[in-house]
């Protein structure tokens, strides 16, 4: 996808428009049009190629917040391109969003102004239309933000599990309506920090894990709606991340922030696994802020983790206490390559990592993968996203943007 030319499309009935954005030299260009009416342009010059080339990418994000989209038929795509582009209408919040399981829609949750105030919308892979489906009014807490950490499609695609503050919602899509599945209270009823501590899923989605008050952590099966293993931690260091693993066998915690402790728990048996500091190697950086994004690979070998200051990702065997691998800096020694986020896909043969400039794939013990990922744009790229099938990624972060890329196989 060109840098210098960009076609975006409102997909909104009756008639869908075109705005084409291209960069001539220090001048840029400007067409619309509806449908197969006729083009109306306009241009405007500016000092340079690269002022100009700012000015697309300026005007393509602002457009992108009104409804414009960049898409293309994913059967034409090449490996690594990507399929859609797009942004909700409010600024923040990208990095909350979640890819249906059959890659056909993204459910994104964005913040209205200083978090007072939250969407939620469902956007078409193939078309860039979105639906607004949710809204969250300013609450009646102390701040009264509405701060949403976390959107997951539920088993079925019906519904979206979603974290505002401290609890933990299902939205039905269906219907609009809403219940609790779990509620704390940040320093009053419990200690996790909903800024760290998420509710996650199994592969198959079926299994939940969720926080809840008194401090505890809740593995549910939302097909009955019961608890399978409920773990107290009040009498442990801070509880900052947890993962289930893709089988939902397994559960890992992570505790604490200068000495990160990882325990590793059988969810059917109730039983305490394996319990290990975490071998950080650079005690100087990751050490100091603890684990951030904690799961496993999908063979369930290796508990998989980032943090510090967005360093990773580095894998610790399940059961073993030696550090197997990390992803190095390009450029340092004093520390790991940056990661905001990572997730592998379903065969395991890809793992993907949020960078600060967008997302990268790599082979899955973090080495580069000889498929290249387009860049995203979606600047510090806090969380990606692969489909069911292993065939899309999707990308979102700090730019206010989320990009969809075909990655490899038949869509």
């Amino acid at each position: 996808m060109s840098t210098d030319q960009l076609l975006l499309t409102h997909p909104d009935p009756p008639t869908p428009r075109h705005l084409r954005l291209e960069v001539d030299g220090a001048r840029l260009r400007r067409c619309t049009w509806r449908g197969s009416g006729k083009e109306r342009c306009s241009s405007r010059d500016f000092p340079n190629h690269e002022a100009a080339r700012d000015a697309l990418a300026r005007e393509a994000a602002a457009r992108m917040r009104e409804g414009f989209a960049y898409v293309r038929d994913a059967a034409g795509t090449p490996p690594g391109e990507p399929v859609l582009r797009c942004a909700p209408p409010n600024r923040y919040g990208p990095q909350t969003f979640d890819l249906h399981p059959q890659g056909h829609t993204l459910a994104v949750a964005s913040l209205r102004r200083d978090a007072y105030g939250a969407d939620l919308h469902l956007v078409e892979v193939a078309t860039g239309r979105r639906r607004l489906v949710h809204t969250e009014a300013p609450g009646s807490g102390p701040t009264g933000q509405t701060f949403i950490h976390a959107v997951l499609f539920d088993a079925d695609g019906t519904g979206l599990v979603y974290a505002l503050n401290g609890e933990t919602r299902h939205l039905d899509l269906a219907t609009g309506t809403t219940r609790v599945l779990a509620h704390y209270e940040h320093l009053g009823n419990a200690r996790f920090n909903h800024f760290c501590t998420r509710p996650a899923q199994d592969a198959t989605r079926r299994r939940l894990l969720l926080f809840d008050a008194g401090d505890q952590v809740r593995v549910r099966d939302t097909g009955t709606g019961e608890d399978v293993l409920v773990v107290p931690v009040a009498d442990r260091p801070e509880c900052r991340a947890g993962a289930l693993s893709p089988s939902g066998r397994l559960l890992a915690l992570a505790f604490g922030v200068d000495d990160s402790i990882v325990q590793v728990w059988h969810v059917e048996t109730g039983q305490l696994l394996h319990s290990t500091p975490f071998p950080f190697p650079f005690s100087g950086t990751t050490g100091r802020t603890g684990i951030r994004d904690l799961g496993f690979d999908p063979g369930e070998r290796f508990l998989v983790a980032a943090g510090g200051f967005a360093e990773g990702p580095f894998a610790l065997p399940v059961g073993g206490d030696t550090l197997a691998w990390a992803v190095p800096d390009p450029y340092r020694t004093d520390r790991y390559g940056t990661c905001f986020g990572w997730q592998y896909s379903p065969s395991g043969d890809l793992l993907a990592i949020g960078g600060r400039l967008g997302a990268t794939l790599h082979l899955p013990d973090g080495a580069p993968s000889p498929v290249p990922l387009a860049l995203s744009h979606t600047g510090r790229t806090h969380r990606v996203v692969f489909s069911a099938d292993g065939t899309l990624l999707a990308c979102g972060g700090d730019s206010g943007r989320l990009s969809v890329h075909r990655v490899t196989g038949q869509p």
